[in-house]
């Protein structure tokens, strides 16, 4: 359980038959549930993904291991409280692996960067949606030019300002600012919220990274699916 104490502390985590969270109203506390595992074939994808990511780690040579820890580092990351906190390499490059292979399957495996730091998706990224069309992405910026996954929730109604996910991939690919401008029909399947039809309102999000395997921050929004 993460706490952070002292005014304006916030909680997050379980302990006991409690659990901490916070959603737009601020910080609750509610009963600890076993959760439901169904062994989906999403979760086994995950779970798979994990597991050839220790492989494909412990095939790294030394050098390449040391740089993946040289750059988590330098590189500190958020935790759930929104405190910045160092890893390891191995799950540095963990999240660059689970990330990648999402959006790109057969991405190959990727050095470590040689700078520090992740990307940022510009402040002005904007995302529109036509039921014919697709997706099309504006205002990208160009630091992102590496995998990247937009992910849609179901609809919602026009009174809905507040959505925390589940969110479910959409569209993938490998390369987000080369799609600046472009729509991109979906391309993962099955749709788990279903295709896109005119007049839906939908929360997305969006995330990326860098061709040298430097995640993005995720950009949260909403669109009112046009025709």
């Amino acid at each position: 359980m993460l706490i952070r104490m002292g005014m304006g502390g916030q909680l997050s985590g379980s302990v006991g038959g409690v659990v901490a969270s916070h959603n737009k109203g601020g910080q609750y506390l509610r009963n600890r549930s076993i959760p439901v595992n169904p062994n989906s074939v999403a979760q086994q994808l995950v779970r798979a993904t994990f597991s050839a990511a220790a492989i494909d780690w412990a095939e790294l040579t030394v050098a390449q291991r040391a740089a993946w820890e040289a750059y988590a580092v330098e590189t500190p990351v958020l935790n759930r409280l929104g405190e910045s906190i160092t890893v390891a390499g191995f799950n540095m490059f963990t999240r660059w692996y689970a990330f990648s292979r999402r959006a790109v399957p057969d991405i190959a495996l990727l050095a470590a960067p040689t700078t520090p730091g992740l990307v940022a998706i510009a402040a002005t990224f904007n995302l529109a949606a036509g039921a014919v069309a697709g997706l099309t992405p504006a205002d990208v910026g160009t630091a992102v030019d590496g995998p990247y996954i937009i992910a849609l929730g179901p609809p919602v109604s026009p009174g809905v300002k507040f959505f925390a996910g589940p969110f479910t991939a959409y569209v993938v690919g490998p390369d987000l600012a080369t799609q600046d401008g472009n729509a991109i029909p979906p391309n993962v399947t099955p749709l788990r919220y279903g295709p896109l039809l005119a007049g839906q309102r939908r929360f997305f999000r969006v995330a990326g990274s860098s061709a040298d395997g430097k995640l993005s921050n995720s950009v949260i929004g909403v669109v009112t699916v046009g025709a």
